[in-house]
């Protein structure tokens, strides 16, 4: 009967019974576990793509999960989801790991670490103008494609998820990311000539 009781918890009612469990002094352990079961697979994932590291995702779920508990009482549930908010949490550790080590996000299907693109999008070196000759490429792609390129690989969504996002189907996301990435990446070639 318990697992029927706990099904029909909102992610904002355990959100708040986590904030009042923190604010009272208790932990508010089983909504606290709840949520972990309902999101931290999600929470992991996004993690372990940006990283590339389990034992790091690892540390990144954790950091998240204690964040939540410790700030659960600023959570608005009307401003976004509970996924959205610890994809934030998640998202901003993870970015944080990666400069303390000065590195990159685990390299993605289709991204060649040596492409021009992917050398100037990630800052290998100092120099402005990879940088500059990105944003001016970035600007002249249409904003849909910019869009697509955005969530794929600075928000981090997968390609089904960006299907959902942009209410597409997952086929022309697939070519749509595909097209965009040459597209930008003969912009970026013939800025580099």
């Amino acid at each position: 009967m318990q697992g029927v009781v706990a099904e029909q918890n909102s992610d904002a009612d355990l959100v708040r019974r986590v904030a009042e469990g923190a604010e009272a002094g208790s932990a508010g352990e089983d909504a606290l576990r709840e949520l972990l079961e309902r999101h931290g697979g999600s929470v992991m994932a996004l993690a372990r793509r940006m990283l590339g590291s389990r034992e790091e995702a690892e540390e990144v779920l954790q950091d998240t999960f204690l964040k939540l508990h410790r700030h659960a009482s600023a959570f608005e549930s009307g401003r976004a989801s509970l996924r959205t908010y610890l994809f934030a949490i998640a998202r901003n550790q993870a970015l944080s790991r990666l400069r303390g080590r000065r590195a990159r996000p685990a390299k993605a299907a289709n991204v060649d670490p040596h492409d021009v693109a992917f050398q100037a999008a990630v800052g290998v070196d100092d120099d402005p103008l990879p940088g500059i000759l990105v944003r001016d490429a970035l600007a002249r792609l249409d904003d849909d494609e910019r869009a697509l390129l955005d969530g794929a690989f600075y928000l981090g969504f997968s390609h089904s998820e960006l299907a959902e996002r942009f209410e597409l189907p997952l086929g022309t996301v697939k070519s749509r990311v595909r097209r965009a990435l040459l597209k930008l990446r003969g912009m970026l070639e013939e800025g580099a000539a």
